[in-house]
C-alpha cells in the first residue's frame, strides 16, 4: 500500500515502526524541521518537510492515489484540512484522522473524513493488528464515538506514583492499555510499578473523563499536609 503519514511525533514513530515491516511505500510529511530531522534519524527514513494543509506540499511529497493518507496534526482544524485536501484533490483512497475533542468524530466523518477516532495510540494498536486496508478501516471506524483515550501524565506528588498497578484499586470503568516511559511502550499488568514521569494511556468512555482524570491526580496525604 502507498501510506501517506502527516505531521506527529512519537505517534508517527509508531505507526512508521509498525508499517515499514510490511510491503508497504511511505510517504512521511512534518511541518516540523526539528520533528522530521528527529524521525529520520530515528526511523531511516527520509522525512519531506512541508505543511500537510497545503497543497504544494502534498504535490511535492507525491501524494497522488495514496491508498491511506494518516494525518497526526497538534490541531484537529488542520486534520480536518489535511484530510480534505488529500481526498479532494490528491485522489487518496482512504483518509483517517486523529482530534483531541471527540465531539468532532462524527462532525468530521459527516464532512466526509473516512475514519475519525480520538486517541492516536488506539489507531496505532489497531494499524499494528490489521494487515489489509479493508479490514483497517473497518476496525478503526468501530464505535468511534463511544470510546476514547486519555494521556495522563503522572507527577510524584500523586498517590498512585511508585505504586503497582494492582495496588492502586484503579477504577473499573476504565483500563490502563499502555505506559509510556522514556520512549518506550510498557503493556502494564498488575506488578508494573506506576513512576513519575510516566504517560498513562487510559481507555474509558467521553463521560467518565473527567472522574478517572479526578483519581489519577489525586495527591497522596504526605503531599497534601
Amino acid at each position: 500500500m502507498k501510506i501517506v503519514i502527516a505531521n506527529g511525533n512519537r505517534q508517527a514513530s509508531f505507526i512508521i515502526e509498525m508499517f515499514k515491516k510490511k510491503e508497504n511505500q511511505l510517504i512521511v510529511i512534518n511541518s516540523s524541521r526539528s520533528l522530521a530531522n528527529e524521525l529520520t534519524k530515528k526511523e531511516h527514513i527520509s522525512v519531506y518537510v512541508g505543511s500537510p494543509w497545503r497543497n504544494y506540499a502534498l504535490e511535492e511529497a507525491g501524494v497522488h492515489d495514496a491508498d491511506v493518507f494518516i494525518s497526526l496534526c497538534e490541531k484537529d482544524t488542520d486534520n480536518y484540512a489535511c484530510c480534505i485536501l488529500a481526498k479532494k484533490v490528491f485522489n487518496v483512497k482512504k483518509c483517517i484522522c486523529v482530534v483531541n475533542n471527540p465531539d468532532n468524530v462524527e462532525l468530521y466523518k459527516k464532512l466526509g473524513i473516512d475514519s475519525v477516532i480520538s486517541s492516536t495510540y488506539l489507531l496505532a494498536q489497531n494499524i499494528k493488528t490489521e494487515s489489509s486496508m479493508e479490514s483497517l478501516i473497518k476496525t478503526l471506524s468501530l464505535e468511534n464515538d463511544k470510546i476514547i483515550v486519555i494521556e495522563a501524565p503522572v507527577l510524584s506528588k500523586y498517590q498512585i506514583a511508585g505504586k503497582k498497578l494492582m495496588d492502586i484499586n484503579f477504577p473499573k470503568y476504565a483500563s490502563i492499555s499502555a505506559i509510556y516511559r522514556n520512549f518506550s511502550v510498557i503493556i502494564p499488568n498488575g506488578q508494573v510499578e506506576i513512576r513519575p514521569k510516566d504517560i498513562l494511556l487510559i481507555v474509558c468512555a467521553p463521560e467518565d473523563q473527567k472522574k478517572i482524570l479526578s483519581f489519577i491526580q489525586m495527591e497522596s496525604s504526605k503531599e497534601s499536609e
